[in-house]
């Protein structure tokens, strides 16, 4: 097997890139507005659906352009981007009239997303991008209505996510081998059987072999070739995603001060979001990797990053998504559903964090693993702590204050540890 390696100098995102990142803006914005709509389990979980699914063709599309670099076409990135734009355009009727056409652009996302890949070529780390197999539930569900579209959405996207977690990218290339292997074989013994009089045909000279055999009217490889990402520039890619995410929350938390009155509770509560947010940059993006904060870049591997990247992302989205609920109304405390969402997407980004650098100081591939795991989980488990037993007793702005307070904590008992822009160290290296 051969692997596409990429040398050369750093390469940053391209404009095509760049350009199919602005569907990323209104889609966050869009997700944003099924939590404001229904708080409720039923509305939670078709959010979560809806940001998974669309998590899932822009990480196929990214995986693509990170493999194939200067090779990457704008064609499928831009029919890509197309498909995307339907989806977020179906989000606001997605449980009623455009869940059909919510699933169809789903499907035809992934599947042009698998298509540029050349036969015999594996993407080692990220293989659901050519493995279809969860694509089925979304297209069996175009003959139901009602919630069983919406199960068979979440069996498609389990598919995807135990592809994601569970199949490793060098045993796929290795079965990959084996089984055009086994094609090469069945070609070659069906020409040893064809008419032996044939005119016109030379049988090769003994002891030279075809470098390419024939099945039906496509040519065969002799060997699968293995795509492998260019790691710097993916962690410019998922830095970009969780920026656009925090930048989105900073739009709507805009949005809402601008309808709000202007008094001490706004100013209070507009402090807080913006110190909130500014730190979860530091942390996350211009310290972190992966949406993960405090971690180095390198320090795992693409295929441990993606899966990181959509757990943290999808919580930094939920967080920030309730926080233009906040300055929409400051002085008043946040209804008891949309302040535990608030308090479990602020945990869940935090003990992720906490987990991954207790993992790798655990392993030795991290000198300050946990120390940058007690940074994060205890001022994360001490404000939900605090949240959870008195947060009626506070106003949404200052309940804001405690997560920022948290954050801020953490941000400067690491800052010595952190590289400025740029840089492609962490507090964990």
């Amino acid at each position: 097997m051969s692997t596409t390696e990429h040398p050369g100098p750093e390469r940053h995102a391209s404009w095509l890139e760049l350009f199919f990142d602005l569907v990323v803006v209104a889609g966050i914005g869009t997700l944003a507005h099924l939590i404001h709509a229904d708080h409720g389990a039923g509305g939670l979980a078709l959010y979560a659906i809806a940001f998974v699914a669309f998590w899932m063709v822009w990480a196929c599309f990214t995986t693509y352009g990170n493999v194939t670099g200067e090779a990457t076409r704008a064609r499928p990135m831009l029919l890509g981007m197309a498909a995307l734009a339907v989806m977020m355009a179906a989000v606001p009727e997605i449980n009623g009239e455009h869940a059909t056409a919510f699933s169809i652009a789903y499907v035809v996302g992934r599947i042009l997303a698998s298509r540029p890949f050349q036969r015999g070529t594996v993407v080692l780390d990220l293989p659901v991008v050519q493995a279809l197999g969860g694509v089925v539930p979304w297209m069996v569900s175009w003959w139901f209505d009602g919630t069983v579209v919406y199960i068979l959405w979440a069996l498609g996207l389990a598919i995807d996510v135990i592809v994601l977690l569970a199949i490793s990218g060098p045993r796929l290339a290795q079965n990959a081998q084996e089984r055009l292997d086994e094609l090469r074989g069945r070609t070659a013994g069906r020409g040893r059987r064809g008419r032996p009089g044939r005119p016109g045909r030379r049988e090769p000279a003994p002891g030279r072999r075809r470098g390419r055999e024939r099945h039906g009217d496509r040519e065969l490889p002799e060997t699968v070739s293995t795509l492998a990402s260019d790691e710097p520039h993916l962690g410019e890619r998922l830095g970009l995603f969780v920026i656009i995410v925090l930048g989105e929350g900073l739009i709507q938390s805009i949005a809402a001060a601008g309808e709000a009155s202007w008094d001490g509770n706004l100013a209070l509560a507009g402090a807080g979001t913006f110190v909130l947010l500014v730190t979860l940059w530091a942390l996350a993006v211009r310290g972190g990797y992966a949406g993960v904060a405090l971690l180095g870049t390198g320090a795992v591997p693409p295929r441990v990053a993606w899966p990181l990247h959509l757990v943290s992302s999808g919580a930094l989205a939920t967080l920030v998504a309730v926080l233009g609920g906040v300055l929409a109304a400051p002085e008043e405390t946040l209804a008891q559903d949309v302040l535990w969402i608030l308090l479990v997407a602020f945990l869940i980004y935090g003990l992720v964090g906490t987990a991954v650098h207790l993992i790798l100081g655990a392993r030795g591939r991290a000198r300050h693993g946990v120390r940058n795991a007690l940074l994060l989980g205890v001022p994360t488990v001490v404000a939900a702590a605090v949240l959870a037993i008195a947060g009626d007793a506070l106003t949404a702005g200052r309940q804001v204050w405690v997560l920022a307070l948290a954050l801020l904590l953490s941000y400067l008992g690491s800052v010595r540890g952190i590289e400025p822009p740029g840089g492609t160290q962490s507090a964990t290296d």
